[in-house]
């Protein structure tokens, strides 16, 4: 029997904006810790194969100290006695690759004899091995960062040699598994049916999954530990597979950090007295608090505004105290993110503030917003910001 851990997504290094400092070691302590913990379960199960398929790194210049527990990470699988096999993702693939001799960091593993590199795009050479009696061809291509759009393997170059068991790995989506809107170049079933393998293995997506196709088993591993808002329901952890007759196949879960998205909307307001409306909407904030969590909370809906002439500042401003949200938030859990995306004020209060001219839409939003910065106090300062940012960026994506 040959038994395999075959993991992806791990993101080392991953990079928040907007998280302190301090914040952000912690939460790339959380992603090391992922990774550990995968290694450690292939040490303790004296298992014969690691795979990792792609985004081992969240950018293709980790610092140093990513790179060093790296080192020791697969060092330790080495001296267990466990091959490691490696691809290129996504993020850890350097985009100037080709045109300015940018080369991943994952080459320091292979010249250091701890893992096979599986490094080219569209060409890959097998590599066979005997473990157990069985004979074992593992292969896989790195992610090409040059690939927007279209069938990414239709180039592919791969004769892989006779074995019991045939492994491929990549770093791309698949037709049918992809996530809702997303954008991308993806490998078709068809493509897979044709691929030389008996075990398909596909990182880049986080949820993980895994089908029979035919007589062939897909296995798409999932991301190690979520990564952003909008992953809160993701299972993380990866995949143990024992191989005798007939691939045995168990996914094992990985506790990730908290993360939740809550929503407030606007209207769950109309019935609360004036006076208690923003204390309402901080004890709500305060009932999906938790120390160790990542927690976005949005507020949604249409503001109407009450008053008819500028510089009267309006009453929403009074309910909702963006300073003590964000206060409160930071206070009561890990990291917190305060979104305003879909939080509209009424077009009449634009309206009262509006622009004349003949000038880009681009030049009205700023008059617009200038006009009303000088009006107003500083917490509608903030939401007047905020909205700026998120209407000249949408601007943006459709210019």
């Amino acid at each position: 029997m040959v038994k395999l851990v075959i993991c992806s997504d791990t993101h080392l290094n991953a990079y928040y904006a907007r998280m302190r400092p301090e914040q952000l070691e912690k939460r790339r302590e959380r992603l090391r810790q992922a990774f550990q913990k995968v290694v450690d379960f292939a040490i303790e199960e004296k298992v014969d194969v690691f795979l990792h398929a792609g985004d081992l790194f969240d950018m293709p210049d980790p610092r140093y100290k990513e790179v060093i527990l790296t080192f020791r990470e697969l060092k330790r699988l080495k001296e267990a006695g466990i091959r490691t096999y490696l691809i290129g993702g996504t993020h850890d693939i350097p985009k100037a690759i080709y045109e300015a001799g940018g080369a991943p960091v994952l080459h320091l593993y292979e010249e250091a004899g701890l893992a096979k590199f599986f490094r080219f795009f569209h060409t890959s050479e097998a590599e066979v091995i005997d473990v157990n009696g069985k004979r074992l061809v593992i292969a896989g291509v790195s992610c090409d960062p040059r690939i927007r759009d279209g069938n990414p393997l239709e180039s592919l170059n791969h004769t892989p040699a006779e074995g019991d068991f045939r492994i491929f790995m990549f770093h791309y989506a698949i037709e049918g598994k992809m996530p809702r809107m997303y954008e991308g170049a993806f490998v078709p079933l068809s493509c897979l049916r044709d691929l030389p393998a008996d075990i398909i293995v596909a990182g880049h997506i986080h949820p993980h999954s895994h089908f029979e196709l035919g007589n062939k088993l897909v296995i798409i591993p999932g991301a190690t530990e979520r990564l952003d808002f909008g992953e809160e329901e993701n299972e993380t952890g990866f995949y143990y597979v024992e191989l005798e007759n007939k691939p045995k196949i168990k996914y094992l879960k990985i506790e990730p950090q908290r993360m939740r998205t809550v929503e407030l909307h606007i209207s769950e307001l109309a019935n609360q007295p004036e006076e208690k409306k923003a204390e309402y909407i901080i004890s709500k904030l305060k009932s999906f608090s938790h120390p160790d969590q990542l927690l976005r909370f949005r507020l949604k809906g249409q503001i109407k505004p009450a008053h008819s002439s500028p510089g009267t500042k309006p009453p929403f401003t009074q309910f909702i105290p963006l300073n003590r949200i964000v206060e409160e938030g930071n206070n009561n859990n890990f990291y917190f993110h305060l979104d305003l995306s879909e939080l509209k004020i009424e077009s009449s209060l634009i309206e009262t503030y509006g622009g004349e001219g003949n000038i880009s839409i681009f030049e009205e939003v700023e008059k617009v917003v200038n006009s009303m910065l000088e009006r107003e106090d500083e917490t509608m300062k903030k939401l007047i910001q905020e909205a700026r940012h998120i209407v000249l960026s949408r601007l943006e994506e459709v210019r």
